[in-house]
């Protein structure tokens, strides 16, 4: 697979994908700016190579929150899996331990902790969690997660409402009473963020004070997705967050917010050694990626491609989804002169 590859993928996703299941992975949120922008601000973002440096052998590994790993590109939190192939987020878990990458698994899959552990094949997996208004429910799933191995908590709180996109409107996807989200209390029918009855609902209003009692509630380190402000992260880590995803949900809910390559930097700068910072939204490319980690990331994640894979072919097009992006970031990074992650610094990119 090369980048022309990727391209063609994603056009044969939504060619095989259901109308309302391409819509619900593609789509934005209201006019789309933001989910566009994302993509176009890393290309915006120009490297500054080294030259005659020794590149021939290249680490990409990395540690993430203790664990070592032979990639920094993680597939992120997306729900609903059972939209794009018939073994859902068990497929996802496969595809990721072929690639040998980290799979962050969503509250809103429709497949249990217990099933998608089980596909790890030794891989760290981390769980992205929507906190529920109960937190004796809330305590039994992080138990359950502790005991099935997954590695880490993700909390996401970027959403307390639903955002509304008009094309996902258009092509709603039908609640069946046969698919529920299964990790969630009382295993309510699987609707999207863009389901008609939840427009203006308030439904994860979690604050600070929750993310406290999170950090001493779990065994797992906890790591905040949605965060796009400085002063909000250094108060996550005083909350005892271990580490912060720079994220705007892919575009998916606030429309015209900043892009997360236009504050990686700061937010990474900020935050310094006090705990680990990711960063998603838009990562199309392995010179976007190396941009990430150049400005501050330790490790970025990918939503949309691999579902594109999934889609396609199953585990093993998440597992080529997920190579394809390394071996490009690779071929970038010796580009660039850097033999190593630690190499990638910010004064490769021009901003």
């Amino acid at each position: 697979m090369d980048c022309k590859d990727l391209d063609a993928l994603e056009q044969e996703a939504k060619r095989v994908m259901r109308p309302e299941s391409w819509a619900f992975c593609d789509t934005g949120a209201d006019d789309e700016i933001t989910a566009a922008e994302n993509i176009q601000a890393w290309h915006k973002l120009k490297l500054r190579p080294r030259v005659l440096r020794d590149i021939v052998e290249v680490d990409a590994g990395t540690t993430l929150l203790g664990t070592r790993v032979r990639t920094p590109i993680m597939i992120a939190p997306t729900g609903r899996h059972h939209l794009f192939h018939k073994d859902a987020e068990r497929e996802t878990a496969r595809g990721a331990a072929a690639a040998g990458a980290l799979y962050v698994m969503s509250t809103s899959g429709t497949t249990t902790v217990e099933q998608v552990a089980a596909e790890s094949a030794g891989m760290p997996q981390w769980f992205q969690l929507y906190m529920q208004p109960d937190r004796d429910a809330t305590g039994a799933l992080l138990d359950r997660c502790e005991a099935a191995g997954f590695r880490a908590l993700v909390l996401t709180v970027d959403q307390p409402v639903p955002g509304w996109s008009p094309r996902a409107a258009r092509q709603p996807v039908l609640p069946s009473p046969d698919i529920r989200s299964v990790n969630m209390v009382g295993q309510p029918i699987a609707r999207t963020a863009y389901d008609a009855t939840r427009k203006g609902v308030v439904m994860f209003p979690t604050n600070f004070g929750d993310l406290e009692w999170l950090s001493k509630r779990t065994k797992m380190p906890v790591v905040v997705k949605g965060v796009l402000r400085a002063d909000d992260a250094l108060r996550c880590v005083d909350c005892g967050a271990k580490g912060v995803m720079v994220s705007n949900h892919g575009g998916r809910h606030l429309d015209t917010t900043v892009t997360t390559a236009e504050v990686i930097a700061e937010i990474a700068a900020s935050v310094g050694s006090a705990a680990e910072v990711y960063v998603d939204g838009g990562i199309r490319r392995g010179t976007d990626i190396v941009k990430a980690l150049a400005l501050g990331a330790r490790a970025v994640l990918v939503g949309r491609p691999p579902l594109w894979g999934l889609s396609v072919a199953g585990a093993s097009g998440v597992q080529a989804v997920m190579e394809h992006l390394h071996d490009e970031m690779l071929r970038a990074m010796r580009l660039c002169g850097a033999a190593s992650l630690a190499a990638l610094t910010p004064d490769l990119v021009k901003q």
